[in-house]
């Protein structure tokens, strides 16, 4: 392909039509898509109009580029451009900006829009002011899923609108941008249309992975779009571009395969036969497919040819502009096409099975076979979120050991090994029997909690991993956020813990999650069972790098850090002793799933007490070994300065 070159960028009109460009190209796209699906027909039953089945899909379209173009906005903002431009803010950050304010207020008004329109369609009603109508439209968006994550949606929208024009440091923009971002765990958790599938919890965590990757990649290209013309203007040398292509091209790598692995995995969820392939679903899926992965390709020529043509001092590479052009008319009509496909009905029934058991009704899975040791190694069931995590985690603390080999910056190896163990013991917890028999089994549903507040993380920070990142990532000297910024900042709060505060965290967590309805919330509600998950985690996370900051840092006899870290202890132990009474932890879930196999309930949350009183004893050991090496570590301070007296036998200790 020959590389064209143009002086000087395109003018505002040029932006302004590819915006057009992409809008139409994705208002087309979701248009034919229903048409083709059928989805637009009028119903037979409780058909709420044609300005109702043909007004959604365009305005979720619109609603779906909204969101990303601020998500990648603000990431862009944040961590993509450079920010500094000798002592003045770089022109490009201020362009971007103002695209973000922009679509944010887009956003806030779809959002509402699709909220009206999605209850008109769920109702089988017609848009009306009415009372009846406006009355509905409340209990809807209060008692009804669907509604309560649309009006979710509209709370975070307009809280973005108002956060992206009152922030400006880098910290900021990506916070605003992750909450951006939170809208999805709504959207696929209630309206997704993988998430009444056989593997519900499966299917919904691969389609909110699927749907965040996409959301950065298309809100990517559109942050690119909008900044390339303060990058590229003359005089510059296409410093700032190069540098700006080369940090997206990261993400933008990571979020094409993410794309595909977990579009793939949606859709085996979908489809229960190659077959289906033919039907209306399957060609508007394997439509997205090809188109998915075209714009890989041009991803791949960004990569390997429109990078090395902006070294062309002074001067801007056509091809940059006809790859940005495509990419955004073909992510529009993906965009589009998306909209369409979640709008189709799908070849694999969502209907509930009408002969469902007592376990698929509580839990949504059919019940386990009676634990065996066979069973621990057969029954798994995958949590693509951790399973991701984790694959994200081994692959980033792999490079940066291999970086440090390469630099002959000494790192030890048990380290490496206890990373990857901690991955391992976290992706069985999740994913494994544990994940298997927890709905069902009390104790089993605690050995995953405290493994998840305990031995993980004593594995995670065992391996240094922050200290590892600090050694082999560059620095940044523009002002934007890298990596190596990043996990300063982590590092800087997280540099003297509280052991009050972690003690207590950890311990108020247990007793409260396991002895309030908690337990029961995360038991029937996906979405609190994953944030448990992250909770044990992240406070198991504290409460050990309290325990390693006392053993590393012993310099005084103050007995308060250990006190506190006992309190977790105590706590643990407490909520251990309380499920070794005869009164029943959550009866009635826990009876009413229609297990036949030992052992009973009651003894089973005998089980649990036993594993939270282990869990606490585990606790208990950490603070007398770290309450050891702190008496070591002052006895031999002592014995230093003894030495170091004039006058004393180094040898004996005598003067």
């Amino acid at each position: 392909m020959k590389v064209g070159l143009r002086t000087g960028p395109p003018g505002t009109v040029t932006a302004a039509a590819w915006s057009a460009g992409i809008l139409a190209a994705a208002v087309l796209a979701t248009l034919a898509g229903v048409g083709y699906s059928g989805s637009g027909q009028e119903r037979l039953l409780s058909d709420p109009g044609a300005a109702v089945r043909w007004g959604l899909p365009p305005v979720l379209a619109l609603h779906h580029l909204a969101l990303a173009a601020v998500a990648g906005t603000l990431i862009f903002a944040a961590a993509i451009l450079p920010r500094d431009q000798g002592p003045k803010e770089h022109p490009s950050i201020k362009t971007v900006l103002k695209v973000a304010a922009w679509a944010a207020g887009v956003w806030v008004m779809a959002a509402a829009a699709v909220l009206l329109l999605t209850y008109a369609d769920i109702a089988g009603r017609p848009l009306s002011g009415d009372a009846d109508f406006t009355d509905q439209l409340w209990l809807f968006v209060t008692d009804v899923a669907a509604g309560r994550a649309r009006l979710a949606i509209l709370v975070i929208a307009v809280l973005v609108s108002m956060l992206v024009v009152a922030v400006r440091s880098a910290l900021a923009l990506l916070a605003t941008a992750v909450l951006a971002l939170s809208s999805i765990i709504p959207a696929t958790a209630a309206i997704g249309h993988a998430a009444g599938s056989v593997d519900h919890i499966g299917a919904s965590n691969a389609l909110g992975l699927h749907v965040a990757a996409g959301t950065l990649w298309v809100g990517g290209i559109i942050a690119l779009a909008t900044a390339v013309p303060a990058l590229t203007r003359p005089g510059t040398g296409n410093v700032a571009a190069q540098i700006a292509l080369r940090r997206f091209s990261v993400l933008a790598g990571l979020s094409f395969t993410l794309v595909v692995v977990t579009g793939t995995i949606s859709a085996l969820y979908r489809l229960s036969s190659i077959d289906e392939l033919v039907t209306p679903y399957g060609v508007l899926l394997l439509s997205k497919t090809v188109a998915t992965l075209f714009l890989g390709l041009l991803g791949l020529i960004h990569r390997c040819r429109v990078i090395p043509a902006l070294a062309v001092s002074g001067r801007l590479p056509r091809l940059l502009w006809q790859v940005l052009a495509v990419e955004l008319l073909v992510m529009g009509a993906v965009m589009g096409l998306t909209v369409a496909l979640a709008r189709s009905p799908s070849p694999v029934p969502l209907e509930p099975d009408p002969e469902a058991t007592p376990a698929q009704i509580l839990t949504g899975y059919l019940l386990p076979p009676e634990p065996s040791l066979a069973a621990w190694f057969t029954q798994w069931r995958p949590d693509w979120l951790w399973i991701t995590a984790a694959i994200l985690a081994a692959l980033s603390y792999g490079r940066a050991y291999t970086s440090a080999r390469r630099a002959r910056i000494p790192w030890a190896k048990r380290r490496l090994l206890s990373w990857f163990s901690a991955l391992i013991l976290l992706t069985f917890i999740t994913s494994g029997p544990p994940a298997v028999y927890g709905p069902v089994l009390l104790s089993v549903h605690a050995v995953g909690t405290m493994a998840m507040a305990l031995p993980i993380p004593c594995l995670l920070l065992a391996a240094r991993p922050l200290k590892l990142a600090l050694k082999v990532l560059p620095d940044r000297t523009d002002g934007s956020m890298g990596p190596k910024e990043g996990i300063v900042w982590l590092a800087r709060i997280t540099a003297k813990p509280d052991p009050l505060l972690s003690g207590l965290t950890l311990g108020s967590l247990t007793v409260l999650f396991y002895l309030t309805p908690a337990l029961e919330l995360s038991l029937r509600e996906h979405l609190a069972h994953e944030t448990s998950l992250v909770l044990f985690l992240t406070t198991g996370i504290l409460y050990v790098n309290a325990i390693q900051a006392v053993r590393e840092t012993p310099r005084s006899r103050n007995r308060r850090p250990a006190a506190a870290l006992a309190t977790a202890s105590a706590a643990i132990g407490a909520a251990g002793l309380r499920f070794l009474k005869p009164a029943g932890i959550e009866q009635e879930w826990f009876a009413g799933l229609g297990r036949t196999w030992e052992p009973s309930v009651i003894d089973d949350q005998h089980g649990a007490g036993l594993v939270l009183l282990l869990a606490s004893a585990l606790s208990a050991i950490l603070i007398t070994v770290t309450g050891k090496h702190q008496q070591d570590y002052l006895r031999e301070g002592l014995t230093r300065r003894v030495n170091n007296r004039p006058g004393t036998d180094s040898r004996t200790g005598t003067i």
